[in-house]
């Protein structure tokens, strides 16, 4: 495809017209030319919302049109929420506001003066009629370009539930504003603000049962602008709405897999929607332009800049269409948000996108979140089980969660069954169940003494020995919280874990306690340190030896009077996209999992040895370790200190365990160590493996070694152990596995829509281990709690029953059973002073696992060798975490650029290196 000479655009609205200008400023040489099918001056709607975000974005792009429509805006920098029970102010909200029409005026006098050709009034009845190098197809939700090519442009179109009428008020609000009203037809809001001196949007919306009791679908628009004027008269100070195409919609969610066809080329509403509850999608349109007309600019070749455009753009936009149709999910069913009080109720809105944290809520609008923390600081947490008693898995399984009301009767059983049998084994020390049970007691008993009220958390920052399910069995059955903690954090991280948990009594290893330094602790709520397993490492007087934190305490403990549905323990995920999350579980847990993985498919018995590799700290090595052999009376053998290949055959040799958990990264250096052959592993009866794809080469290795290959599944921190696997007796290679009996899932595409059989989609999953929420993290959690389902983010496609991983939603990889996010790492590794610029990719290995490959231009002067690459890796382990560093180093010239100057990532994935 030649040189660009000719540009015709179809559509005069704020897109097509924007496109116009900045094709004629950057391009003076191109020929354009705009059609509109509508007069001049006909337009639907009232104003349209810029935040102040976005004018920036304009300002820095193209400060000539910024100059020309600041002048004409309406500006405010608080938004109102009017809610049944009072108004909630949210400072710092800054929008602003301009007539629709007279927005497209001050463009099309710019387009005009620029010698744009605009041709108004002039239907198209075939997009190819005029000739052009370049068709653009800016015409909207009902585009022509769209619809002729359809089959190249692969659209996929639904629509929310909601109705809305999009109407205009003759008075102006202060603010931008919602109001929410409860009528005796049911629950209405009202989106508006002032676009001009005297006039305002007024957007009503409602759900369909609200819809039809008010009888909005047999009115006409006066009709339905004469009942909201009625049912909105406080807000409208009695006045009269006005209409313009003002009839009742549901709000489509359109989005086209391809944005190029041929010479022709999508943006705004042609393209995609975006609810208007998070903002403009004129807003949106126009950074379509924006990225258009800079590809064009930046390639010398139509067909690379359309290639660049439809490879770059989508990403960009599908993040903030994702986050508008998670706020327009909240408006489906805000009538049920309005039982929340009006603090509270705010809280909930402003964080509906999930792209608002707390902590920049708090820099955002800082008087609201200090009232609003100031009102909550106290108020009793409540959380709820989202999963009903009733779900088909619960039933499947004969589950009653109110029998579990307290997750230490798992332990406390043995005491009659099985009390000197041996509960613990290893290095650090053996223990029967009955001196378990003691050991617990005084734990139990210790926070008691120290003066901690029910609920209240406690950070174990331990290592898997003996005090491990001590100190957690005696915290859960005195009615605890233990908040169980990586011990390869960073101090910052385990600050900010403090700082959340509000943790007042925190649990480390004597090799671990100078972690807890004045800067870690700084600004938590951290009273006494209880280092065990040795002296601490650092003098001071918040530091306890376990033997002064539990002198005198008894053996015999009550269980408080918990119930199924209280807080049991926690754990955090890994962080990889941003702060860490507070993952909650219930005092029914644990036995949902043993109920089900635990029954269903690991079937212990009471004669096995586990030894899980997984550390305790890890959902799924809590379970191997803690939950399913208590649960059955088995033993656990526990290793402190990382394991090595070699520590691990020692282990096994020594202490003769049945069961095995480990991690295909860990069968793959067992099965790959020097001298395995000799090593006695015959005591193996059955091995475990989750996290990620178990590859064949390595399947094959492990059966060879000890008579059987190890049995896949996937699980999650959020539903606490696998709730997929393969069975003992029926192991797909390359599957996660069947659903275990307990769970139930589903395959959906990104709009939630079921996927076709044979397609792949975002897993679902339904069952009563679920985590409820993340600690203090709504956002999140409305993000991945989607009622009753656990959102995995994972892609999934289903063959015989089997499930087999397609990969992740985002752009998350797993990498030694953790999720990695190869951006933090690509910062992190700009930050070193020998490397000039880089990209870090996932890289599939031979033998399926994932790993992260470090592509690495160095400063002049550098040498790319092995000492080189140990400095750097080395760096990435002190800076971030060891599993984060990368496997792969390559050391090229330069990198790859596109026309914009962005490093072409899709060449480096593209080109395959030697391993």
């Amino acid at each position: 495809m030649s040189r660009l000479s000719r540009v015709e655009i179809i559509g005069a609205g704020p897109a097509g017209l924007y496109t116009a200008i900045l094709l004629r400023r950057l391009l003076p040489d191109v020929q354009v030319g705009v059609t509109e099918q509508n007069p001049p001056g006909a337009t639907f709607g009232f104003g349209v919302v810029f935040s102040d975000q976005a004018l920036d974005f304009l300002n820095a792009d193209d400060p000539e049109t910024h100059a020309l429509v600041t002048p004409h805006m309406q500006r405010w920098h608080n938004m109102t929420l009017n809610h049944p029970q009072g108004q909630v102010i949210l400072d710092g909200v800054g929008f602003s506001a301009i007539g629709r029409l007279e927005l497209i005026e001050i463009l099309r006098q710019r387009a005009q003066a620029l010698g744009v050709l605009l041709r108004f009034g002039t239907p198209v009845v075939a997009v190819d009629e005029r000739e052009a190098d370049l068709i653009i197809g800016a015409d909207g939700l009902n585009s022509l370009v769209r619809r002729t090519f359809e089959a190249e442009f692969q659209p996929t179109m639904a629509h929310f539930s909601n109705h809305f009428a999009w109407f205009g008020a003759t008075i102006p609000f202060d603010t931008l504003t919602q109001t929410f009203i409860e009528t005796d037809k049911g629950p209405l809001n009202a989106h508006h603000y002032r676009y001009a001196p005297e006039r305002s949007t007024f957007i009503v919306e409602c759900s369909d049962a609200v819809y039809r009791a008010c009888g909005f679908d047999g009115m006409d628009e006066a009709h339905s602008a004469r009942v909201c004027s009625g049912l909105f008269a406080d807000v409208l100070q009695g006045t009269a709405l006005v209409t313009n195409k003002s009839m009742w919609r549901q709000f489509p969610q359109l989005w086209c897999n391809n944005w190029v066809s041929g010479r022709h080329v999508l943006l705004g509403d042609a393209v995609h929607t975006a609810h208007f509850s998070i903002g403009s999608g004129t807003r949106l349109a126009m950074e379509d332009a924006i990225a258009l007309v800079h590809a064009l600019a930046a390639h010398p070749e139509l067909d690379q800049a359309l290639a660049a455009y439809n490879r770059e753009r989508p990403p960009i936009a599908r993040k903030i269409v994702d986050a508008a149709n998670t706020s327009a999910h909240w408006y489906e069913s805000f009538g049920d948000k309005m039982k929340l009080p009006p603090l509270e109720f705010g809280f909930d809105y402003i964080t509906r996108s999930g792209r608002v944290d707390r902590a920049r809520l708090r820099r955002l609008a800082p008087g609201f979140m200090a009232r609003y923390e100031a009102e909550t600081a106290t108020a009793g947490v409540t959380i709820a089980d989202p999963v009903p008693d009733t779900v088909p898995g619960a039933r499947q399984l004969g589950f009653n969660k109110h029998e579990h009301p307290n997750c230490a009767a798992m332990l406390w059983q043995n005491l009659e069954r099985n009390p000197d049998k041996a509960a613990l084994v290893g290095p650090a020390g053996s223990l029967t169940y009955r001196e378990l049970i003691a050991e617990a007691g005084r734990w139990g008993n210790a926070f008691k003494a120290a003066g901690l009220a029910q609920g209240e958390r406690i950070a174990f920052f331990l290592d898997d020995t003996p005090v491990y399910p001590a100190a957690f069995f005696g915290a859960v059955r005195a009615g605890f919280v233990p908040v169980l903690l990586n011990i390869q954090t960073r101090a910052d991280v385990l600050n900010y874990f403090l700082q959340d948990s509000g943790a007042r009594i925190a649990l480390t290893e004597a090799a671990l306690s100078t972690h807890f330094g004045a800067e870690t602790r700084q600004g938590t709520a951290l009273e006494t340190v209880v280092v065990v397993n040795g002296q601490a490492g650092a003098a001071d007087s918040g530091f306890v030896p376990l033997g002064t934190f539990l002198q005198g305490q008894p053996v015999a403990l009550d269980a408080a009077d918990t119930t199924a549905d209280d807080m049991a323990f926690w754990m955090y995920s890994s962080g990889s996209t941003g702060r860490p999350k507070g993952i909650v579980h219930l005092q029914h847990d644990m036995a949902y999992t043993q109920a089900s993985f635990g029954a269903h498919v690991l079937k212990l018995r009471p004669d096995d040895i586990c030894f899980s590799v997984p550390k305790t700290y890890f959902a799924y090595g809590f379970g191997n370790s803690v939950t399913f052999p208590f649960a059955v009376g088995a033993t656990t053998l526990y290793l402190p200190g990382q394991p090595s290949a070699d520590s691990v055959l020692d282990a096994i040799e020594t202490y003769r365990p049945s069961v095995f958990f480990g991690l295909p990264t860990l069968y793959t250096a067992l099965a790959r160590h020097p001298g395995v052959e000799a090593r006695d592993l015959s005591s193996l009866r059955q091995s475990m493996s989750a996290a990620e794809v178990l590859s064949e080469d390595i399947y094959q290795a492990w059966k060879r070694l000890v008579g059987h290959g190890p049995t896949e599944g996937l699980g999650s921190t959020e539903l606490l152990h696998v709730y997929l696997s393969n069975r003992l007796d029926d192991h797909r290679i390359g599957a996660a596995g069947a659903c275990v009996p307990g769970y139930e899932v589903r395959l959906e595409t990104p709009s939630g829509q079921p996927v076709p059989a044979g397609e792949d989609g975002i897993m679902l999953v339904r069952g009563q281990s679920s985590a409820p929420c993340y600690w203090n993290r709504p956002d999140k959690t409305r993000a991945t709690m989607q009622g009753e389902w656990i959102n995995t983010g994972d892609r999934f496609i289903e063959r015989e029953g089997y499930y087999y991983f397609q990969g992740r939603a985002d752009d998350l990889i797993k990498v030694s059973g953790q999720w990695v996010w190869p951006l933090e790492v690509e910062r992190c590794l700009n930050e070193h002073p020998d490397v000039h610029e880089c990209a870090v990719l996932a890289h599939t290995l031979a033998d399926r696992r994932m790993a992260l490959r470090a592509v690495v231009v160095l400063v002049e002067g550098r040498v790319a060798d092995e000492a080189q690459t140990r400095t750097l890796r080395e760096y990435v382990k002190s800076v971030l975490t060891p599993y984060k560093s990368p496997r792969l180093f390559e050391y090229p010239a330069t990198l790859p650029k596109t026309g914009t100057g962005k490093i072409d990532r899709q060449a480096l994935m593209n080109h395959h290196p030697e391993v």
